[in-house]
């Protein structure tokens, strides 16, 4: 499974962000990208074909005409994007928009600048013939997940509260031996598991089947990387939705740099969740783009499990001031 860890440890996130306001001082002035740079992207995951884009754009270095050395770099189980790109440990990010929202209702400096997935590709799957044809019937069966918004919104929206919680480790060992076990996934990853080892599954997207659709994988930074590098911003935001466009037409570049990244990731699997993205629609029409309707929504869904505030202004966790 692949996740980004910052949901469930916001108290490190808001203790940064203190942290970081603590310090004040004078706000430099803005620099351009004239004078060569680089810019590091941090990812949330081991390297793989979700964060394709951002791979695609380092591949093919798209900054490189605006002087910019674009260095993306994969994540992993110690890895919380948020608080590392507030704290200026890396320039930009790679996280959920909930993540990003909650986050930034609690302090944090950082605000989404471009979407990364259109359809969020957050999933539940089940053995086949446990009866289960919507998030309703979840209830009654043991769930392995990690605590995240979006299972907030699902038990509140759907009453789940007849399910038994288990901490979700990343495997599938579980899941193989307990027919009744219901377990997070990407729909891009999990499925290709249990194909390869005979299990027949169904799958239950939270977008799609449960209405929540924060945008995924997309790509933040800190109000200072914005008030101080302006031009590297747009620089940026340009090439990694260069990178996702030509992904979906050629994920070649993208594989060649996730494989060199992540010795462990399997080929086939990445071809699987390159096909998957593209046949699916899950980047949209316009990749990196964002809407005010979507994260309103999101906003009030947070609030609604008591997430984020409902009057928590949902304009400032976003900007689409340097998409192309």
């Amino acid at each position: 499974m692949k996740f980004s860890p910052v949901a469930g440890s916001l108290a490190c996130v808001v203790v940064v962000g203190l942290a970081l306001t603590a310090c004040g001082g004078s706000t430099p002035a803005a620099t351009s990208s004239s004078q060569p740079q680089t810019a590091s992207i941090l990812n949330n995951w081991f390297a793989q074909a979700e964060q394709g884009g951002y791979w695609e754009a380092m591949d093919k270095q798209y900054a490189k005409d605006k002087n910019i050395t674009l260095k993306v770099e994969q994540g992993g189980p110690g890895i919380q994007t948020i608080p590392q790109v507030a704290a200026g440990q890396a320039d930009f990010g790679v996280a959920n928009a909930d993540e990003v929202m909650v986050a930034r209702s609690n302090g944090l400096p950082i605000v989404a600048i471009a979407a990364g997935f259109d359809t969020n590709l957050q999933c539940m799957m089940y053995h086949q013939g446990q009866s289960i044809t919507s998030f309703a019937d979840v209830n009654g069966h043991q769930v392995s997940r990690v605590p995240s918004p979006y299972f907030d919104y699902l038990k509140s929206h759907f009453k789940l509260n007849n399910i038994q919680d288990t901490n979700f480790t990343g495997s599938m060992a579980d899941f193989k031996i307990n027919p009744g076990l219901v377990q997070q996934c990407f729909v891009t990853a999990e499925p290709y598991l249990a194909k390869q080892t005979g299990i027949s599954i169904g799958v239950l997207s939270v977008a799609k089947d449960g209405g929540y659709n924060p945008y995924g994988n997309l790509l933040f930074t800190s109000d200072t990387e914005i008030t101080q590098h302006p031009d590297v911003v747009r620089a940026v935001v340009a090439a990694v939705v260069q990178g996702w466009t030509d992904f979906l037409a050629d994920p070649s570049g993208a594989k060649t740099a996730v494989l060199a990244a992540n010795k462990d990731a399997d080929p086939a699997a990445f071809d699987y969740a390159a096909q998957t993205i593209k046949s699916g629609g899950y980047l949209g029409t316009s990749p990196g783009a964002m809407s005010d309707a979507r994260w309103k929504t999101l906003r009030d869904q947070l609030a609604s499990v008591g997430d984020v505030p409902a009057s928590f202004d949902f304009t400032t966790a976003f900007t689409t001031k340097f998409l192309p």
